[in-house]
């Protein structure tokens, strides 16, 4: 069953009940919608939506929320009764896996929502990966290069030093470890994680297209990582 962990207004949770959060196979716990990285530590949820109306506030907690091992991998929604474009970019770019902005509107939200429910398992994948942008590679052109860190069905984490855009869709190429051949894909970013250490920005990837059965050779590969 997974946990969301709510921070928000009671006015606003009364709102989201309207929701599939409000589900019978979904753990709820509650917090306000100041509280600190240390409320989610002691909540383990696996979904966490944050509902502050200050910008630099919420920046502040998801950059600490993807800095900290033990949170890196939860999924973050960002509620806000009004936001503009460039602080939704902020929020995605922070590391937002959604960003809601206005009137809880069920049948718009839900889709969204149940996909942060229901992330696909991921395992450790440190394998090189050939980009190619779909805006601005010429044909015959030599593709940039990057790095996976992880991977699931539906994306990798990938560490790169050319300077892509969120929105970006890109050609990607690499191969799994034990893979007979390469696996094709395209991909959307659809986040900035902060780099770490000195190294290059860590970019969120979202599969649009798996090409040649690659869906079941990353899925095979993953479920193979388990226990380990």
């Amino acid at each position: 069953m997974p946990r969301v962990l709510i921070m928000a207004s009671p006015e606003l949770v009364s709102e989201l009940s309207s929701t599939i959060l409000w589900r019978s196979d979904v753990d709820r716990v509650f917090a306000a919608a100041d509280s600190s990285l240390d409320r989610i530590h002691a909540g383990q949820p696996d979904l966490v939506i944050l509902a502050g109306e200050e910008t630099a506030t919420v920046l502040a907690l998801i950059g600490r929320i993807r800095e900290d091992g033990r949170t890196r991998g939860l999924s973050v929604g960002v509620v806000r009764r009004s936001i503009t474009l460039d602080e939704e970019t902020q929020l995605r770019r922070a590391g937002a896996n959604v960003v809601f902005g206005g009137q809880v509107v069920p049948y718009l939200w839900d889709a969204w929502i149940e996909e942060l429910l229901h992330v696909p398992r991921r395992r450790d994948a440190r394998v090189p990966v050939s980009i190619a942008v779909w805006s601005h590679t010429a044909p015959g052109s030599e593709p940039a290069r990057g790095l996976s860190l992880n991977i699931s069905v539906k994306g990798m984490l990938l560490e790169t030093k050319e300077p892509l855009d969120i929105g970006s869709k890109l050609d990607l190429t690499f191969t799994l470890p034990g893979s007979a051949g390469p696996v094709r894909a395209v991909g959307q970013i659809v986040r900035e994680d902060p780099a770490r250490d000195g190294g290059p920005p860590r970019l969120g990837i979202e599969f649009l297209i798996l090409r040649d059965g690659a869906r079941d050779r990353i899925r095979s590969y993953v479920e193979a990582g388990e226990g380990q």
